[in-house]
């Protein structure tokens, strides 16, 4: 059976107007104009280009030779560290970022890969001050998605390989343990690789995060509270055989829900979800 599609951004992560005001401090790197006259890219950009076609090595190359010219270029900083880390140079990015970061301490994106790379590293209380810093520039996390590719794919890369994600989404929540979005993201995660494999664990670890998401959510006047974590908690509800509390999201779900078509899909999740309970092992 094609698994279920995950409910997703129409997302209940819509801020109201202060929250909007706050992740407007983030603070993007600007966009490099100098183009290279054969390409009509910038460096940067070719760089980029050789980094998701996976060459690290090629873009780390088009990256040093910019900067030998333009050393405190963020954007260069930013995307040789990304290099360094595939290529499992890790002093060399560290090096990268806090020259980036050194007076720059409102680039969020920046923050969030010295992060990340700090808890790699084992230096856990620098790596959380980091993300969490990043995460209140961030309040709906926008930045933390684009930078990480999921903005436009989650579903698609939390299939492919869930693991990784639930490892990351932790160490959000360890940092943040006040941000919904983090709890909503690594419920989706347990619900992929539960309805992947079948294991009850990860349905339970999914209800949990999603409650958790959904009492932030009525804990703090300021989110607004939208129908796709409790259409998700129905569907884990349901496949848990708690029919019942199912039905509650259901309702609670289509009391928010933005088109009837909407209404639709979460109904056909739940019963599809219902109908395959008892393969849980």
């Amino acid at each position: 059976m094609k698994p279920a599609t995950i409910f997703w951004r129409c997302l209940g992560v819509c801020m109201l107007v202060a929250c909007a005001q706050m992740a407007g401090c983030a603070k993007r790197l600007p966009r490099t104009q100098e183009t290279d006259s054969g390409s009509g890219s910038s460096p940067v950009e070719l760089a980029r280009l050789e980094f998701a076609k996976g060459q690290p090595a090629k873009a780390l190359e088009l990256l040093t030779r910019l900067l030998a010219s333009q050393p405190d270029l963020p954007e260069a900083l930013l995307e040789r560290a990304r290099c360094e880390i595939a290529l499992g140079k890790n002093p060399a990015a560290l090096a990268d970022l806090d020259r980036l970061l050194g007076g720059r301490t409102q680039l969020t994106e920046g923050l969030y890969e010295r992060g990340m790379l700090l808890a790699k590293t084992g230096e856990k209380e620098r790596s959380k001050s980091d993300l969490r810093q990043a995460m209140a520039q961030d309040v709906m996390l926008e930045l933390y998605l684009n930078w990480r590719g999921l903005d436009d794919s989650l579903e698609s890369r939390l299939r492919a390989e869930p693991g990784p994600w639930l490892i990351e989404f932790g160490q959000l929540a360890e940092a943040e343990p006040n941000n919904p979005t983090i709890f909503l993201l690594r419920g989706l995660c347990h619900l992929v690789d539960g309805e992947k494999n079948l294991k009850r664990e990860s349905f339970v670890l999914a209800e949990v995060d999603f409650t958790r998401a959904i009492n932030l959510f009525k804990a703090n006047p300021m989110l607004q509270q939208s129908y796709d974590t409790w259409a998700n908690r129905a569907f884990v509800r349901a496949f848990l055989g708690k029919e019942a509390e199912a039905e509650e999201d259901k309702r609670e779900a289509f009391s928010r829900l933005p088109t009837p078509e909407h209404g639709r899909e979460v109904a056909e999740r739940i019963s599809q979800a219902k109908s395959r309970s008892k393969e849980l092992r």
